[in-house]
């Protein structure tokens, strides 16, 4: 039996642009502490020194707030922010989308480094179209790089790895011109997060 396919188009187009509203932008960094945004501390992931942000110092007690960036996937030297709900850090780890970025010790950036395709799942019957969408699965391996944004210094690194064991249920495809109906899936490292950082912002 083949797998209905929902095509929510228009709502994947406006998370991608809510998504990089978010992310990296190139903007200078302001001199007013109280005047940092999201966008600001994304830079930090590209190699850009922060001076105006919250200073972090290892070994003291915390908890050490930090914000979360994931690389895109169609631009790699963006960095789009990863929301609470993304990571499931608790309210004090962490800031939210609207709030005082000013208080921000460290910030993690999330790439992913390596990908082994699983299985080619077919049958996915486009709506209203003799068309059929084809996703690919992929297990992946993650690496989470932690900065101090005021020094640049990598406060430490680590490794995530992620599975996939079953093709999905339903499927958001893109069906602009020229597009071969291929969706790519990985594995999720979100589970992973609290743990990985838990050292970083409660030594």
């Amino acid at each position: 039996m083949k797998k209905s396919l929902f095509l929510l188009f228009f709502l994947f187009v406006g998370l991608g642009l809510a998504a990089c509203d978010e992310g990296s932008s190139g903007t200078k960094p302001p001199s007013d502490p109280a005047e940092l945004k999201s966008y600001h501390l994304a830079e930090t992931c590209t190699g850009t020194v922060i001076d105006v942000a919250a200073g972090y110092e290892a070994g003291s007690s915390g908890p050490h707030p930090i914000v979360l960036y994931n690389q895109n996937s169609y631009d790699d030297t963006v960095y789009d922010l990863m929301f609470p709900s993304q990571t499931n850090f608790p309210e004090e780890w962490t800031v939210a989308i609207d709030g005082d970025y000013s208080v921000v010790e460290l910030v993690g950036c999330l790439a992913r480094v390596e990908q082994t395709l699983v299985e080619t799942c077919e049958g996915y019957e486009l709506d209203e179209s003799s068309k059929d969408g084809t996703v690919e699965i992929y297990d992946a391996v993650y690496e989470l790089t932690i900065y101090s944004p005021k020094t640049g210094e990598v406060v430490g690194t680590e490794t995530i790895e992620t599975f996939m064991d079953e093709c999905p249920s339903f499927v958001m495809f893109s069906t602009g011109a020229g597009e071969d109906l291929v969706e790519e899936r990985y594995g999720n490292p979100d589970d992973e997060l609290v743990n990985l950082v838990e050292s970083y912002v409660n030594p």
